[in-house]
């Protein structure tokens, strides 16, 4: 019987597979080992979302792969599409572009990934989730019940502060959207500097583009000419 607190292991387990998917995968561009994902923690909810909603919503069409394998990238693709959209609209940041590559939308969601959301999306329903449920399966009620409590209160902790900080941030784009380029950028870096989780964030994406750096570049430039 799957309950909701193996539903929450499994998620736990499955974003902190994208967030070590997601080292491996960015390490060629930076040279180094970086700690990404929004939050603090070691884990990126999204995959964790990613592959709950393909487990609940998909797994009854798992005897047909073809079509279960266009669905979860139809699927996979919406998340990641609503997910770049909102937090663009919550914190002003978009937090990965895909606008170089091959047929992506509006730089949000493109071609190769959604392949690749596919591919891991059929091997963790066929492969992945037997073997976690397998092991999750195998601890004690009471086990379950200790794991899910503390994970959970770590994971809500986690995304207060992860939020908190980066209100804080978004707020700070406002005040001093007055600012040329130059000094803002140094700004920002004295706000990630003088906080340690803020830190965090900024080296989880350490090419990151914020919305009013294009507007005050537009306008400068405008300004110019």
């Amino acid at each position: 019987m799957i309950t909701i607190e193996k539903y929450f292991l499994m998620y736990i387990t499955y974003s902190i597979l994208g967030w070590i998917m997601e080292i491996i995968v960015t390490y060629p561009n930076y040279k180094k080992f970086v700690n990404r994902g929004f939050l603090i923690g070691p884990y990126c909810p999204i995959y964790g979302f990613g592959y709950l909603f393909i487990t609940i919503l998909l797994s009854k069409y798992m005897e047909h792969p073809i079509g279960l394998f266009v669905l979860i990238i139809v699927l996979c693709s919406a998340i990641e599409y609503i997910t770049s959209l909102v937090m663009e609209k919550l914190f002003k940041a978009r937090w990965w572009d895909y606008s170089g590559k091959l047929l992506n939308v509006d730089g949000r969601i493109c071609l190769i990934n959604s392949l690749a959301f596919g591919v891991l999306g059929i091997i963790g329903l066929y492969h992945v989730n037997p073997f976690f449920m397998d092991i999750i399966n195998g601890f004690s009620i009471k086990t379950i019940h200790i794991l899910f409590t503390i994970l959970f209160t770590i994971h809500i902790i986690d995304i207060v502060l992860s939020f908190n900080i980066m209100n804080k941030i978004k707020n700070r784009f406002i005040l001093i959207s007055k600012d040329n380029t130059a000094e803002i950028k140094e700004k920002l870096n004295d706000i990630f500097n003088n906080n340690i989780l803020a830190r965090r964030l900024k080296n989880a994406f350490p090419k990151y583009e914020f919305n009013i750096f294009k507007k005050f570049k537009e306008l400068t430039t405008k300004i110019k000419k």
